[in-house]
């Protein structure tokens, strides 16, 4: 447009538009929506159905003409186009995603330290920590380098190596042994005393050696104080 103009929604107003510019985005609501533009006397009105989601950007001619009606002057190029379905579907998704989450990471944190020795409970913690990181690089390099073209595949591929990964815990999981952690903990409390009684009693032997030298070195002095008398 060759000459300024005023623009103006019901809920919006974008004020005076200078010819060469632009002006902010501006959240406008979702559904037809009735744009004014006026110059002095003269005005003209646009509108617009607005998907939700979606974004625009529109084009205001030199040639513009006002009058009753300037739909077909104004071009409308659309940047983002509106949601095919609604926002509300993502809570079932995140439910699941949420109720796995809880299900698999807790069971499994409780599962390595419960099972760990003692002296091993941090380390098996940081491998459970590790395995997510190095989940999260496989993800990286299927979704930067496979070039899948349809999102739909991509999730296909990695719900297919989810139960992959399911068929090959549960072999493990039916052939693993149980251990008790009471048992553990008890055997291990059961060394450490044993380790404590040795260690008095080598403490004993050292003590009675100790005192045996100190004696047999006594008597030696005692014998040679008789050989000189």
């Amino acid at each position: 447009m060759n000459r300024p103009v005023n623009i103006s929604a019901p809920a919006v107003d974008f004020g005076l538009i200078e010819p060469l510019y632009y002006s902010n985005y501006s959240k406008i609501k979702n559904g037809k929506t009735m744009f004014t533009l006026w110059n002095g006397s003269h005005s003209c009105n646009y509108s617009k159905d607005f998907g939700f989601g979606s974004s625009y950007t529109f084009f205001i001619p030199s040639t513009l003409i006002f009058g009753q009606n300037c739909q077909e002057s104004i071009t409308a190029s659309e940047d983002i186009k509106p949601n095919s379905v609604h926002m509300a579907l993502q809570i079932p998704q995140y439910f699941f995603i949420t109720a796995g989450e809880v299900m698999f990471s807790v069971t499994g944190l409780e599962f390595s330290y419960s099972q760990a020795p003692s002296n091993m409970k941090a380390v098996l913690q940081a491998g459970w920590l590790l395995t997510v990181a190095i989940g999260n690089f496989i993800v990286l390099i299927v979704a930067e380098l496979a070039k899948i073209p349809k999102r739909w595949a991509e999730y296909i591929l990695f719900a297919s190596l989810l139960v992959a990964v399911c068929f090959i815990f549960s072999i493990m999981a039916y052939f693993y042994t149980y251990i008790d952690p009471a048992e553990v903990e008890a055997q291990f409390k059961k060394d450490n005393e044993d380790d404590e009684h040795n260690k008095s009693e080598l403490q004993k032997l050292e003590v009675e050696m100790v005192k045996k030298v100190s004696i047999k070195n006594q008597d030696e002095d005692d014998e040679g104080k008789k050989t000189k008398i």
